[in-house]
């Protein structure tokens, strides 16, 4: 009976997730978030190519951090790889250019994404231009912190596999442990990515409890919505996108990708705003920042 009683309260929390993404239009919030962050991709990536070249002067670490990046994108590697690998070696003239693209970009993404997420709480856009902008630039500094953290980890990591634990263990059960705590350390990353996102973008103050549960859900569900669409992508995507589309296919299978990746990140939003209506009764809860108009 508590199994039945809690799968049923689980299929109404659901029903009623699904029917104010509907109200809120979001599919609608998702394409336009895709589109944006389409557009902002390749300035964010080509900025951090020039400052990899600075900072990074092992090439062989570069390309490793890079890799990484690029596995969390499926099919934008096939984009993007050979443009950053050319800004890396010019990069004295790229790196004013990268930055200013770096800037308007970051604006316009927020921009996107504030509209969404203020749909989905309902609440209307009190900040000016300028605090938009410096908003959206620390909210991709921070991201891109944590990848460079999650690939630091998993370089140390490695280290440690490779010095320590092939001394103690065979090497079945490394492969395995290390398969997990790869897993592990992915979802982890993406959750503290989307967990920055409900944060800071969205036009109201709320507590870090009052978004664990859509930033775990979209965090896991963007995780394994990754290597499905790897999967799909090997399987048969590219060959029939790509009679379809021809030389645009890569183009459509990312903005693909990235419309299911603003389609996760509303829905986790929108589990936020329910929980938080439950809890307080069905009352209306959210209101904008204050001392931001």
């Amino acid at each position: 009976m508590v199994a039945i009683t809690f799968v049923r309260a689980l299929f109404a929390f659901l029903l009623e997730v699904y029917a104010k993404f509907i109200e809120h239009r979001g599919a609608l919030l998702a394409g336009g978030i895709a589109f944006f962050i389409f557009f902002s991709l390749f300035p964010i990536l080509l900025f951090t190519g020039v400052i990899l070249a600075y900072v990074l002067e092992d090439q062989a670490v570069r390309a490793q951090l890079m890799s990484y990046v690029f596995d969390n994108f499926p099919v934008f590697a096939d984009l993007t790889r050979g443009t950053i690998e050319e800004l890396i070696t010019k990069r004295s003239s790229a790196g004013v250019i990268a930055l200013i693209g770096f800037l308007w970009a970051g604006t316009n993404l927020f921009g996107g994404l504030a509209i969404g997420l203020n749909a989905v709480y309902e609440v209307a856009e009190t900040r000016n231009l300028l605090l938009q902008r410096l908003i959206a630039i620390v909210v991709y500094l921070m991201i891109a912190g944590l990848i460079i953290l999650s690939f630091g980890a998993t370089a140390i990591a490695s280290v440690f596999r490779d010095e320590v634990l092939r001394m103690l263990f065979p090497d079945q059960v490394i492969a395995v442990t290390w398969t997990i705590f790869s897993l592990a350390l992915g979802a982890i990353s993406t959750i503290l990515l989307f967990l920055v996102v409900y944060k800071m973008v969205p036009n109201v103050k709320v507590g870090l409890s009052s978004i664990l549960p859509g930033t775990i859900v979209a965090g896991l569900g963007w995780e394994l919505a990754k290597y499905g669409f790897a999967v799909y992508l090997s399987t048969f995507a590219r060959q029939g996108y790509g009679l379809i589309y021809g030389s645009f296919a890569t183009i459509v299978l990312l903005m693909f990708w990235l419309y299911i990746s603003a389609v996760l990140l509303l829905l986790g939003a929108e589990i936020n705003v329910a929980f938080r209506r439950r809890a307080s009764g069905g009352v209306k809860s959210f209101e904008p920042r204050k001392g931001s108009k």
